[in-house]
């Protein structure tokens, strides 16, 4: 059964997910369906969405399906995919690399992620989120020898801007970040914006005046829109961390981050989330070394339908 906007049945449905990620997830905040096109079945209902963004972390254009279960079965919840990857073959753009089909659900939610892999969705990106109730353990928050922490300033901008060309192009790796020739037009303003924004919220480890590694972070206001999927309050939005790839697992991605959260500590925060690529081998281990654990997960095609003729 399908229904053009989302009306009362997806409104019992929205209460009865709430009430279950409750138990599966409590830190998870739901957030409000979004008008789109509703699609229904026997539990299992969703509300379809296209965006179109300038974003360089995301396709130019998402197709998302939010999904919201009473109690998930993998036939309802199949069936609901299935009418939404039809309706896809609508846009002429479906399968073009800039266009991309996705499902962000609670990562703990795993009732919902075979009917996905079977549709040969993969998880994309994880939001992390880390407590600040604890703090790191005392090797974190001490610099490694000839190890210098100090917070970036104007100075910084063109290697902070080199550095940060080399993640999106580190996680362009993975599949879902797309390739940019335009990387850098688009990000030198934005860093520049952000350093002074953010004043004090940006750190370099340097040896010998050398920069090596940075970590960047987003307080509350700016951040409220990845911060608004958890109950915790104040969060802010850990925007990236860098270590040049010779100095990896010397200490310097430890003591950044130690940083930032005695920093976010001092302020009252209850919590930092950051993303990072589903599959990376580097960042997953590390990310949850350092105290974070996956949140919400997106699942994601891109493109978001083969071209045809193809597989």
């Amino acid at each position: 059964m399908r229904s053009s906007t989302p009306g009362p049945e997806l409104a019992a449905l929205q209460a009865a997910h709430e009430a279950r990620l409750a138990e599966v997830d409590p830190l998870v905040r739901v957030s409000e369906l979004p008008e789109g096109r509703a699609l229904l079945d026997d539990g299992v209902g969703a509300v379809a969405t296209t965006t179109t963004t300038d974003s360089l972390w995301v396709a130019r254009r998402s197709h998302a399906l939010h999904v919201r279960a009473a109690a998930p079965g993998d036939a309802a919840w199949g069936r609901v995919l299935d009418d939404w990857l039809a309706e896809l073959a609508d846009d002429p753009a479906a399968s073009d690399d800039e266009t991309a089909a996705s499902v962000t659900l609670a990562s703990r939610d795993t009732e919902l992620v075979a009917p996905l892999v079977h549709r040969h969705f993969g998880p994309a990106s994880v939001l992390a989120l880390r407590t600040l109730d604890r703090p790191d353990p005392p090797q974190w928050r001490t610099p490694p020898d000839g190890v210098v922490v100090r917070t970036a300033g104007e100075a910084d901008v063109p290697w902070l801007l080199e550095r940060t060309l080399d993640l999106h192009r580190w996680e362009t790796r993975f599949g879902s970040v797309p390739e940019r020739p335009d990387a850098r037009a688009s990000l030198a303003p934005e860093l520049a914006e952000a350093l002074a924004r953010d004043e004090g919220w940006t750190w370099v480890a340097e040896v010998d005046g050398v920069p090596l590694a940075f970590c960047q972070v987003n307080p509350p206001e700016p951040a409220s829109w990845a911060t608004g999927a958890t109950w915790l309050a104040p969060a802010g939005y850990l925007v990236g961390a860098y270590v040049d790839p010779a100095h990896r697992s010397a200490g310097l991605g430890r003591v950044l981050a130690a940083t930032a959260h005695a920093r976010a500590v001092d302020e009252g925060w209850a919590a930092l989330l950051l993303h990072h690529a589903g599959v990376s081998p580097w960042s997953a281990p590390f990310w949850a070394s350092a105290g974070y654990r996956p949140l919400l997960t997106t699942w994601q095609r891109r493109p978001a339908l083969r071209p045809r003729g193809e597989g």
